[in-house]
């Protein structure tokens, strides 16, 4: 499990280094035109054809064909138009009406993540080729800022409370812990995708193990940053 996880870190660096220089936002509100709503019905039924032709322009032409509308109606080169209505479609139904039965922000997280990869699911073993796709330099950002807003949203709705200093370090650090875990789950063969599960457990654990370890010592942070210990402070050994 160990050196599944370090291989899907690996996987993920190209999105987990843009994770760290990104502020970007996909959650403005608009009230969609007649245009935007066809493109949204064609969008939605291509994601229907994602497991017979993949994240490609065909998928989107042989949608629009199916619902009447020319094949040209979705302009797309590649399968990003689709990949990105999916994950704006993904990020507004990632919640939980019951979020108040858990009883600590972190186990409200793992919750969180396990309905977001519930949806990534049905496409999973096509995923990877999307993620091939979100990590071509001029949809590396973009793609980043998607999942770094997924994190954002978690985070918000685990009603965790802290302050700036550490809100994008904890946005950033889940951002990474969900991107590795979809990697993952595109290779997992286990019944129900029980070992997926189990390897986002760890990752969490870690990543609250961690977060104890950084709060306890905050010298230490100054030091994995490069910067010598405060005067008087205790040694990183």
């Amino acid at each position: 499990m160990n050196s599944a996880m370090r291989r899907c870190g690996h996987q993920a660096l190209g999105i987990r280094r843009a994770l760290y220089t990104t502020n970007q936002t996909i959650t403005k509100t608009f009230q969609p035109t007649d245009e935007q709503k066809v493109r949204g019905l064609i969008l939605n039924h291509a994601l229907t054809k994602v497991n017979q032709l993949g994240w490609t322009p065909a998928a989107i032409e042989q949608a629009a064909t199916d619902l009447n509308y020319p094949p040209t109606t979705v302009l797309a080169y590649n399968g990003m138009p689709l990949i990105k209505h999916f994950m704006f479609d993904a990020l507004n139904k990632t919640s939980i009406d019951q979020l108040h039965e858990f009883k600590t922000p972190i186990d409200r997280i793992r919750c969180l993540c396990r309905v977001r990869l519930r949806q990534t699911q049905p496409y999973i073993r096509h995923w990877h080729d999307a993620f091939l796709q979100m990590m071509e330099p001029k949809y590396e950002l973009a793609a980043a800022s998607w999942f770094f807003t997924l994190a954002t949203r978690m985070w918000e709705m685990s009603g965790d409370q802290s302050l700036q200093i550490d809100w994008d370090r904890k946005r950033a650090v889940l951002a990474d812990v969900y991107v590795a875990t979809e990697l993952y789950m595109c290779e997992d063969t286990s019944a129900d995708f029980g070992d997926t599960w189990k390897y986002l457990d760890e990752a969490i654990e870690h990543m609250e193990d961690n977060a104890r370890g950084m709060n306890r010592a905050p010298d230490l942070r100054l030091c994995d940053v490069g910067n010598e210990p405060a005067s008087g402070g205790h040694s990183s050994e």
